[in-house]
Formats: structure tokens, sequence, C-alpha cells
């Protein structure tokens, strides 16, 4: 299959970015692009007849938004903007990320405060976990920086439901990729302390389970990390992370109460390589629809059911019955 096409020749990798002279055609207009406002006609259509089935919170879930110097977060704003004037969010829920992690911790620091300020301006909440890029930690970057909110939830007491953030990165431990006892105990003192007649969904940017990634030979802390969710498993509808840059279903938990889903990146980026079993890897294009990739998720605590509107790239899946689907 030849992938060098007219459209898709410039790709964007992880480390690898192309010079401002390649990005000209992209920035040569200050109008909105015609395909956002298409996708964003299609998108609102699905999530507004998912919205009449009952009474539902709904979402943009994005992760691995890798910002960089002539990227394309702007239209990712761009296509948000255009979203939130369609369809009633209840909040913005990021998976890891923001940025590389590669620059001074100043720099660092001013790109994702920035990230965090263009979500914030729709005008709803903003709910990140912190990535392993989020560290500031690669390529041995000297200015190693940690999350001061590495962990929290978030209750929803007219639907019944805790939302759960947890970290799962420190560039300073043996195993650096998973779980630290103290996030742990957290989780399970979150989990454990959720109201009765409560649903949880939780989220992370590393998955739970090595097979689930494909770059690092151990999670740190896994096993006990299954013993928690186990335990809580028939009050959990699903584990949501990021890092994988793919789209992932996992039904094959041994709890069989709720499945672990990867959320493709929503950086414009397109690789086979470093992914898991089962991936799918949408193709992605610049200066079409397929430059983005984040999902509109609709949560019915009530039926049980989530619903994945996928903007971009990618195909729209739905959970319900303890497991993920494609639609």
């Amino acid at each position: 299959m030849n992938l060098l096409t007219d459209k898709n020749y410039k790709w964007i990798y992880t480390y690898d970015y192309a010079p401002d002279s390649v990005w000209e055609p992209w920035r040569e207009s200050d109008t909105e692009p015609s395909w956002i406002e298409d996708e964003t006609i299609a998108v609102s259509e699905r999530v507004s007849s998912i919205a009449s089935r009952g009474n539902l919170l709904t979402f943009v879930l994005l992760s691995d938004s890798h910002y960089v110097t002539n990227g394309t977060w702007d239209d990712t704003v761009l296509s948000l903007k255009a979203l939130e004037k369609k369809i009633n969010l209840d909040g913005v829920i990021h998976l890891g990320d923001l940025s590389d992690g590669l620059l001074p911790l100043a720099k660092t620091k001013e790109i994702e405060h920035g990230c965090l300020k263009d979500m914030e301006a729709l005008g709803k909440p903003v709910y990140v976990v912190p990535g392993n890029h989020d560290y500031n930690y690669f390529r041995k970057n000297p200015d190693v920086t940690y999350p001061e909110k590495p962990r929290y939830f978030v209750d929803y007491e007219k639907q019944k439901l805790r939302l759960v953030f947890i970290d799962s990165f420190d560039p300073k431990d043996a195993v650096r990729y998973g779980f630290s006892e103290d996030c742990i105990k957290w989780l399970d003192d979150s989990l454990r302390s959720t109201p009765a007649g409560y649903l949880a969904v939780v989220f992370s940017h590393v998955p739970p389970l090595v097979r689930l990634q494909a770059w690092a030979k151990d999670i740190r802390n896994r096993h006990q990390l299954m013993e928690v969710l186990n335990k809580h498993a028939d009050r959990i509808m699903a584990y949501f992370n990021g890092h994988n840059h793919c789209d992932l279903l996992f039904n094959d938990l041994h709890n069989g109460q709720f499945p672990v889903i990867s959320v493709n990146c929503a950086k414009c980026e397109y690789f086979l390589e470093h992914k898991p079993e089962g991936a799918v890897v949408p193709e992605r294009r610049l200066g079409d629809r397929t430059q983005e990739s984040f999902d509109i998720m609709q949560i019915d605590s009530q039926k049980k059911i989530i619903y994945l509107t996928r903007f971009g790239a990618g195909a729209d899946r739905i959970i319900e019955n303890s497991r993920a689907y494609w639609v």
C-alpha cells in the first residue's frame, strides 16, 4: 500500500517536526477550514441523536495532543469551539501529554498553560491526568516537574456518577511507568467511599496492564492496581487511558465487569510501530477531517452505557453490558 499521496506525504511524527515552510499552505488563511464545519455538523447530529435518549453527561475526551510550534493544536481548538456551539458540554477531559517534555521548564509551563487556557475558554470544567511527557523528563531533560494535583475525583450527584483521575508515571522510580502505592491506596479509598448507588469511571494516562501498551517492559504495581479495580469492579463502568496513540477496546479483564479503552492521539500523527496487540490506528492527513481525532463521550449512568462519538479520524464506539463495541 502506498501511503505517500498528495495529501498525506507531510507526516508528523513524535520528535520529528516539519519546518515552517512545510506548514505555509495550512497557515495562509485566518478563516476556519471548511472541513471543521462539515465534521462539526456530522458529529453534532450524531451526538444530539444520542442525547435524546436520556439524562446524559457529555464531555470532550482527548489525549496526547503533544503541542509543538507549527503543529495542529490551533485547528483542534477551532474544532472544540465549533462543537461547543452545537452541543451541550459538561466538561473537557484530557488524558495527558499536553507537550513533549523536551524543553526548559519555563517554556513547557508556558505551552501547557496555553493549552489549558484554550480548553478552559470553552467555559466548561477541564480535567487533566498527567502524562509521562508532562513530567518534562524526556531526553534527560534536567527540568523534571511533578503535577500539583496528580489524582482527584469529581462527583455528579444528579447522575450518581464519580469520575476518578489518577497518575501513572514517575521518572524517579526504577519502573517509571505505573502506579505508586500511594496512588493505589488513594484509588481504593476513593472507590470504597463512592456513595451508594453511584457508578465510577476511571481515567489515567498509562494503561493498567503491560499487554495494553508497547513502550515499557513493566507497569509498576499493576497487580496491586488490578486487585483494587477487581474489588470494586461492580461499580466501575470503564477504564480509559491515553499513551498508546491508537484506539483499543479491551474486554478481557478477568472480572468481566468493565472494559479498558485506549483513546487515539489528538496530535496529527500516523505510524504503526510500537502499538499493542489489537490496536486500531486510523490514517491521518493534514488539511482534512482526519487531521483531528478526539471523542465526544456521553455517559448514561442510569442505563450503564457510554457513547463515544469520534470527531475526525477513527470510528464511534459504545460501552454497554460491561463490554466495548465498535459502532
